[in-house]
């Protein structure tokens, strides 16, 4: 399932509910990847890639995903690292 995001509010949206949903069942160690990066993003290229890496981090992460939640990781790291091609 490939989602190509048309602002950054659809993308910040799915982020949100994502890391909600790793709070819920604490999935430590992948809000740990993720949440630096999401709370300190500047708009700039290095703020998009810093939230990419982060994200395939997660991906990466010894904490169970769902496979929805992996699907969702994976788009956002593609939309994520299109914005640092794409500045």
């Amino acid at each position: 399932m490939n989602h190509i995001y048309t602002s950054s509010d659809d993308f910040f949206h799915d982020l949100c509910l994502l890391t909600e949903a790793w709070c819920d069942r604490r999935c430590l160690h992948a809000l740990a990847d993720v949440l630096p990066a999401f709370t300190s993003i500047n708009g700039s290229t290095d703020g998009w890639g810093e939230l990419a890496a982060a994200l395939k981090a997660a991906f990466l992460s010894k904490d169970a995903l769902t496979g929805h939640e992996r699907q969702m990781v994976a788009q956002l790291r593609r939309a994520a690292e299109d914005s640092v091609h794409w500045r």
